[in-house]
């Protein structure tokens, strides 16, 4: 039981972390009205109000990640050169482990993760319909690869997911037929 709420104290400030990466870019950027919402799954910082151009849209979305595993290697390199034995090991353990898994897993290009949002913003708003198909290729593979590595079904059912909401969005789209 003590591992539990270790783990989700280390994910909720992951988390967290995270969010407020996003929120830091966003107030450096001259936005003056960040809200961080946190949920089951994690989180999101709305700008409220904030019109960025694409280079900034792009170093906001990598802020969250960035920060978050940088957070999570400082934590490594105080595991490696420090002695931590009891909770404090399992808690710096399980920060570790969240954070540098959570900040990878968000930068593949899947929209909406952090790595899809930049590649909305790389393609463009044109490409949207490139920016879904690949969102929806990469949510598949990934998800059946994270099978295969971790034989737990949580991943592949979140990319899934993700994978129908861009199939959705994609059929959304005006003068699309699909594929």
């Amino acid at each position: 039981l003590l591992y539990v709420i270790l783990f989700t104290a280390a994910g909720f400030v992951s988390i967290l972390i995270h969010e407020l990466g996003h929120a830091f870019m966003s107030r450096l950027f001259g936005c003056r009205h960040v809200a961080i919402v946190l949920h089951g799954m994690g989180g999101v910082a709305i700008s409220q109000g904030a019109r960025f151009n694409r280079g900034q849209d792009i170093l906001v979305s990598a802020a969250g990640p960035g920060l978050q595993a940088f957070c999570g290697g400082v934590a490594l390199v105080l595991l490696l050169t420090h002695s931590f034995d009891g909770p404090a090991a399992s808690l710096l353990y399980a920060f570790v482990g969240v954070s540098l898994f959570w900040a990878l897993l968000n930068l593949i290009p899947v929209h909406p993760l952090d790595g899809g949002q930049i590649l909305r913003e790389v393609l463009g708003p044109r490409r949207i319909q490139l920016t879904l198909k690949i969102s929806i290729v990469v949510a598949v593979v990934v998800g059946v690869l994270m099978f295969l590595l971790t034989r737990s079904l949580l991943f592949p059912i979140l990319l899934g997911l993700t994978a129908w909401q861009n199939y959705k969005m994609l059929g959304r789209l005006p003068a699309n037929r699909g594929w």
